[in-house]
Protein backbone atom coordinates (compact mmCIF):
# COMPACT_ATOMS: atom_id res chain seq x y z
CA UNK A 1 0.00 0.00 0.00
CA UNK A 2 1.41 3.20 -0.91
CA UNK A 3 1.75 6.21 1.70
CA UNK A 4 0.97 9.63 1.49
CA UNK A 5 5.09 10.35 1.71
CA UNK A 6 5.16 8.92 -1.98
CA UNK A 7 2.88 11.63 -3.23
CA UNK A 8 4.43 14.60 -1.02
CA UNK A 9 8.21 14.12 -0.63
CA UNK A 10 9.27 15.96 2.74
CA UNK A 11 12.20 16.76 1.81
CA UNK A 12 11.29 18.32 -1.63
CA UNK A 13 9.56 20.90 0.32
CA UNK A 14 10.39 24.41 0.36
CA UNK A 15 10.88 25.11 4.16
CA UNK A 16 11.43 28.83 5.45
CA UNK A 17 12.66 29.67 8.48
CA UNK A 18 9.79 32.57 8.77
CA UNK A 19 7.24 29.56 8.39
CA UNK A 20 8.92 27.64 11.64
CA UNK A 21 9.11 30.78 13.67
CA UNK A 22 5.74 31.74 12.87
CA UNK A 23 3.90 27.79 13.58
CA UNK A 24 6.31 28.03 17.24
CA UNK A 25 5.43 31.79 17.80
CA UNK A 26 9.06 32.52 18.57
CA UNK A 27 11.55 35.11 16.29
CA UNK A 28 13.06 33.85 13.88
CA UNK A 29 16.33 34.92 14.94
CA UNK A 30 16.07 32.05 17.76
CA UNK A 31 16.10 29.34 15.06
CA UNK A 32 19.71 28.75 14.41
CA UNK A 33 19.29 26.00 12.37
CA UNK A 34 16.81 23.03 10.87
CA UNK A 35 17.41 19.44 9.68
CA UNK A 36 14.71 17.79 7.45
CA UNK A 37 14.89 14.22 8.98
CA UNK A 38 12.94 11.36 7.61
CA UNK A 39 9.78 12.06 9.02
CA UNK A 40 9.90 15.55 11.10
CA UNK A 41 12.08 18.81 10.76
CA UNK A 42 14.64 19.14 13.43
CA UNK A 43 14.79 22.64 15.01
CA UNK A 44 18.04 23.78 16.88
CA UNK A 45 16.76 26.49 18.82
CA UNK A 46 19.06 29.11 20.70
CA UNK A 47 16.37 29.66 23.74
CA UNK A 48 15.97 25.72 24.52
CA UNK A 49 18.21 23.35 22.13
CA UNK A 50 16.83 20.71 19.84
CA UNK A 51 12.74 20.37 19.04
CA UNK A 52 11.31 18.22 16.68
CA UNK A 53 8.08 19.06 14.36
CA UNK A 54 5.99 17.65 12.10
CA UNK A 55 6.20 18.86 8.27
CA UNK A 56 2.48 18.49 8.47
CA UNK A 57 2.21 21.24 10.84
CA UNK A 58 3.94 23.60 8.28
CA UNK A 59 1.94 25.69 5.77
CA UNK A 60 4.12 24.56 2.89
CA UNK A 61 3.02 20.77 3.73
CA UNK A 62 -0.78 22.37 3.02
CA UNK A 63 0.36 24.14 -0.05
CA UNK A 64 1.71 20.05 -1.46
CA UNK A 65 -1.65 19.09 -0.29
CA UNK A 66 -3.76 21.46 -2.54
CA UNK A 67 -0.73 21.07 -5.39
CA UNK A 68 -1.32 17.34 -5.01
CA UNK A 69 -5.13 17.56 -5.55
CA UNK A 70 -5.11 19.98 -8.40
CA UNK A 71 -2.35 17.36 -10.36
CA UNK A 72 -5.12 14.65 -10.50
CA UNK A 73 -6.16 14.81 -14.29
CA UNK A 74 -8.86 11.77 -13.93
CA UNK A 75 -11.41 10.82 -11.61
CA UNK A 76 -9.12 7.62 -10.67
CA UNK A 77 -5.81 9.19 -9.74
CA UNK A 78 -8.26 11.75 -7.70
CA UNK A 79 -10.09 8.43 -6.27
CA UNK A 80 -6.73 7.51 -5.29
CA UNK A 81 -5.06 10.20 -4.08
CA UNK A 82 -8.43 11.01 -1.65
CA UNK A 83 -7.89 7.30 -0.14
CA UNK A 84 -4.44 8.32 0.54
CA UNK A 85 -5.64 11.34 2.17
CA UNK A 86 -8.34 9.39 4.60
CA UNK A 87 -5.88 7.83 5.62
CA UNK A 88 -3.11 10.17 6.29
CA UNK A 89 -5.54 11.95 8.43
CA UNK A 90 -6.27 9.14 10.27
CA UNK A 91 -3.29 8.71 11.22
CA UNK A 92 -1.85 11.98 11.95
CA UNK A 93 -4.00 15.14 13.56
CA UNK A 94 -4.80 17.40 11.32
CA UNK A 95 -6.50 20.60 12.12
CA UNK A 96 -10.53 20.17 11.64
CA UNK A 97 -10.17 23.79 9.04
CA UNK A 98 -7.78 21.98 7.23
CA UNK A 99 -9.61 18.78 7.09
CA UNK A 100 -12.40 20.97 5.76
CA UNK A 101 -10.49 22.59 3.57
CA UNK A 102 -9.11 19.71 1.83
CA UNK A 103 -12.53 17.84 1.06
CA UNK A 104 -13.98 20.68 0.30
CA UNK A 105 -10.95 21.34 -2.41
CA UNK A 106 -11.20 17.41 -3.45
CA UNK A 107 -14.90 17.34 -4.11
CA UNK A 108 -14.33 21.10 -6.09
CA UNK A 109 -11.67 19.38 -8.28
CA UNK A 110 -13.87 16.31 -8.75
CA UNK A 111 -16.72 18.38 -10.16
CA UNK A 112 -14.74 19.98 -12.07
CA UNK A 113 -13.62 16.45 -13.92
CA UNK A 114 -17.26 15.30 -14.38
CA UNK A 115 -17.51 18.70 -15.63
CA UNK A 116 -14.72 18.49 -18.02
CA UNK A 117 -15.98 15.07 -18.78
CA UNK A 118 -19.69 15.71 -19.36
CA UNK A 119 -18.42 18.64 -21.98
CA UNK A 120 -16.39 16.44 -23.79
CA UNK A 121 -18.85 13.79 -24.06
CA UNK A 122 -21.24 16.74 -25.57
CA UNK A 123 -18.35 17.70 -27.69
CA UNK A 124 -17.33 14.66 -29.26
CA UNK A 125 -19.38 14.37 -32.81
CA UNK A 126 -22.19 10.86 -33.19
CA UNK A 127 -20.55 8.34 -35.45
CA UNK A 128 -23.89 6.89 -35.86
CA UNK A 129 -26.49 9.62 -36.46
Amino acid sequence: MRHFSAVINPHKLKILRESIATYLGIPQSLILRFEPWANVLFVHRQDRGGQFISYRQLGCWLQACIEAIQACKTHQALQDLGQLLKTEIQRFSYPPDVIAYLRRLWQQHKAQLDLNLNLRSFYTPNPNP
